[in-house]
């Protein structure tokens, strides 16, 4: 599976948990429901797949997060987004290859209605070699997709 895949399955589930947990509020006069879960500390260890030229493997790690969701009155519109920021270890599935510690930053946010949709996400990673070596890994991912009212799909991936 890949990673932009495993990404929106997790958003998924912290949607549903999420929804389950935290008590709506209302957000204004517009009728809009709102939930906002903040996570702090040790992070479940997860799979990565390659990404700009890096090696596959688990990452573990501390961190923090914010996950916010608002859906509009009549259920039509939703606003999604998550931000998290991590020091981490990822242990490469080739234990030929050196693991890299460092630190990342994760923003994602989805948008639609009953016309449109768009997502995208933003992964800055700066790691350094565990072996001693001074090797470092440092790159921005960026990523896009989105579908108009026409059903036009645009979608980019890049790595910086």
């Amino acid at each position: 599976m890949s990673m932009v895949r495993r990404l929106l399955l997790l958003l998924f589930v912290l949607v549903v948990s999420s929804l389950a947990v935290a008590a709506p509020v209302s957000a204004g006069g517009s009728g809009a429901t709102s939930s906002t879960v903040n996570s702090h500390g040790v992070f479940v260890p997860f799979h990565v797949d390659s990404t700009c030229g890096t090696a596959s493997g688990t990452i573990s790690g501390t961190g923090n997060q914010v996950f916010h969701l608002t859906v509009s009155k009549d259920g039509n519109e939703f606003w999604l987004t998550t931000t998290q920021e991590a020091w981490f270890t990822i242990t490469p599935d080739d234990p030929t290859q050196t693991a890299f510690s460092g630190h990342f930053a994760f923003w994602f946010g989805q948008s639609g209605n009953t016309n449109n949709f768009v997502s995208h996400q933003i992964t800055n990673v700066k790691a350094t070699a565990t072996d001693g070596s001074g090797a470092t890994v440092s790159f921005n991912f960026v990523q896009h997709f989105s579908v108009s009212a026409s059903g036009n799909i645009n979608e980019f991936m890049a790595c910086h």
